[in-house]
């Protein structure tokens, strides 16, 4: 009985050995027509993301943004295609672009044998945020109850619920890269200016209540940041215990700047006011900038 179990055993391996043996490529004896370059990144200087278009059939381009004065004579480019796709000249070859004025032809082989030229342009990256702010606004979001069917939310101005919070109102602030990360993130000052008042915004109800602790979340005076393309970020002061990391917004034309703030916990006084309540159920606080 034994022995039959055991040779009842080694049937059943060898036939699951076969099955495995059978599973098959779904895409065996398919050939991929795909010729496009996926991923481009260059070895020194390269700040963001590579920037990928095909506008048309003939159409494809590739446009790197690199720190100004990077040396663009010797640039060894690692590339990534589609499947089963080769690229000339290849990923790790070294490229003199400053010869062809800043760009270079690679051309992408499907695995088909079909080919397609990509243009790749090396550009001096424009830093959207360099410059001087003004602070238009400062606006805050809130939820009583949420969730409830009793409940309430909207969107007021700091100032409504904080008069002295519109001290804040002629800040400015200055934002200058001083350089890039070897992930092709930026690194750069800031400077927080009171403005002509000479005084920031205090974030306290005109009956004394104090919520500087939810809303003073933008730094004082000034320090260094930290702007992360993967995820459009931008952290002040990063790797210190004054660090805050929030998303960056830019209107169509650059022109305009939000800067958004979480600024729980939510800590609702519901014996307070209806002002402090709406202060208390804050979830968002936001400067809105002007170029």
């Amino acid at each position: 009985m034994n022995q039959n179990f055991k040779l009842l055993s080694l049937g059943a391996l060898a036939s699951l050995g076969l099955l495995g043996s059978c599973k098959q490529d779904p895409f065996d004896g398919i050939q991929s027509h795909e010729r496009a370059i996926t991923s481009f990144t260059l070895d020194k200087g390269q700040i963001g993301v590579a920037e990928i278009a095909r506008t048309t059939a003939d159409t494809s381009k590739v446009t790197v943004y690199v720190v100004k004065g990077t040396d663009l004579s010797k640039v060894t480019p690692t590339i990534e295609t589609s499947y089963k796709a080769t690229v000339s000249p290849g990923s790790g070859s070294i490229t003199n672009f400053a010869a062809g004025r800043n760009r270079a032809v690679y051309m992408v082989t499907s695995e088909s044998g079909e080919t397609r030229p990509w243009v790749v342009q090396v550009k001096d990256y424009q830093s959207d945020l360099d410059g001087t702010w003004k602070v238009s606004s400062l606006m805050f979001q809130y939820f009583i109850g949420e969730g409830q069917s009793w409940g309430w939310n909207g969107t007021k101005s700091a100032a409504s619920n904080m008069p002295d919070a519109a001290k804040e109102l002629d800040n400015t602030l200055t934002f200058a890269v001083t350089g890039v990360t070897a992930t092709g993130n930026l690194t750069g000052t800031f400077t927080n200016n009171a403005g002509t008042d000479a005084a920031f915004g205090d974030f306290k109800q005109a009956s004394g209540s104090d919520f500087n602790y939810k809303f003073r979340r933008l730094p004082k005076s000034s320090g260094t940041f930290l702007r992360d393309f993967t995820d459009n970020t931008l952290t002040f002061n990063p790797g210190t215990g004054q660090s805050k990391t929030i998303p960056l917004e830019f209107n169509a034309d650059k022109s305009q700047l939000k800067l958004s703030f979480n600024v729980q916990p939510y800590d609702i006084d519901w014996n307070g006011s209806g002002a402090k309540q709406e202060l208390g159920g804050a979830k968002f606080f936001w400067y809105t900038l002007q170029k």
